[in-house]
């Protein structure tokens, strides 16, 4: 179980990086670095610190999860849980759910089955908050979104025969390699497994959530959430020179269609995060040049940091929780 986990994990770093590659394919280091001494750091500062204000609201929401089942987990011991959750989908999809709760397991000794229920409350809620954002988009910005799914014209004059074949054997033996790890690995069969899973997850969690008391501190929480984020991503245009001009409109186009690469399971959405991005500064008039630096710095501020903080955190828990009793 644990080997098909890191052929998981490898794969979908492998996706992940084909696609960031090619969206990066024809841009220079030296261009790169060029860009970033024209930042002004006080912006990333300050986007930084509103993402770890974001990560202690997760957790205070996380507290208030726990207020019907009578735990008092400590607030600094769940904050430093959400950064290490955020540490470690930086490097494993999806990881990051269990060695938080693994965490609030061993330092405040809460059931695992209580702590699943409780995470099964929270990715509901994110979910629909998901759902909420893409509906406002559509309603809201839909001609936008019309351009950034147009399929361009095709001039058949310049077909070249060759070329074509050559592209429909890359795409066939893509989908042949695609098509072995499917078989060898038996994904279809894991994946009907939990679709019957995610049916009594769903079941459970929706009866689950009744039980909360505060259910207008959860919903303000949860909201406030998102708000953060989305003012981390504004701040970095006012950090970025060509992007400095760019409306907080624009920040909540590219935040709320960004903000989907994330379902797919790749690492901090890798890759699909920047092209969305790029695209949508595109609309906006920015060049595509300059939208794939700032979505290669915004990715950076936003997602990489937790490789920092995940770290302080893991070396924190145990000093913090010195005088406690830990659960081995």
């Amino acid at each position: 179980m644990a080997k098909k986990k890191i052929y998981q994990s490898l794969l979908f770093f492998v996706i992940g990086f084909g696609i960031l590659w090619y969206v990066f394919k024809d841009t220079k280091l030296e261009q790169i670095k060029s860009e970033i001494y024209r930042l002004r750091w006080f912006w990333v500062a300050v986007s930084i610190a509103l993402n770890l204000l974001s990560q202690l609201v997760r957790a205070f929401r996380w507290r208030t999860l726990f207020i019907p089942l009578k735990y008092s987990p400590k607030i600094i011991n769940l904050f430093y849980a959400v950064l290490i959750l955020a540490f470690t989908n930086q490097i494993i999809p999806r990881g990051g759910e269990v060695a938080r709760l693994g965490v609030v397991n061993k330092y405040e000794n809460v059931p695992l089955s209580k702590l699943f229920g409780i995470a099964l409350i929270e990715r509901l809620t994110d979910f629909l908050i998901l759902i909420l954002i893409f509906i406002i988009l559509l309603i809201w910005q839909f001609p936008l979104i019309q351009k950034i799914l147009a399929v361009p014209q095709i001039n058949f004059k310049e077909f070249n025969l060759l070329r074509i074949l050559m592209k429909a054997g890359i795409v066939i033996s893509a989908l042949l390699i695609l098509f072995l790890i499917v078989k060898k690995f038996k994904l279809l069969d894991k994946f009907r497994s939990k679709i019957q899973k995610v049916k009594a997850d769903l079941h459970e969690g929706f009866t689950s959530i009744y039980h909360i008391k505060n259910k207008p501190l959860y919903a303000f929480q949860s909201v406030l959430i998102y708000t953060i984020w989305l003012l981390m991503l504004y701040v970095l245009f006012l950090a970025y020179p060509p992007t400095q001009l760019l409306s907080f409109k624009a920040a909540a186009f590219t935040f709320g269609l960004a903000t989907l690469a994330f379902l797919l399971p790749i690492q901090a959405g890798m890759g699909a995060w920047h092209f969305v991005v790029i695209q949508c500064l595109i609309l906006f008039g920015i060049e595509s040049d300059v939208g794939k630096i700032f979505a290669l710095i915004a990715h950076s501020a936003t997602n990489h940091i937790y490789l920092i903080t995940g770290t302080i955190a893991f070396a924190l828990l145990p000093i913090s929780n010195t005088n406690r009793k830990v659960k081995k």
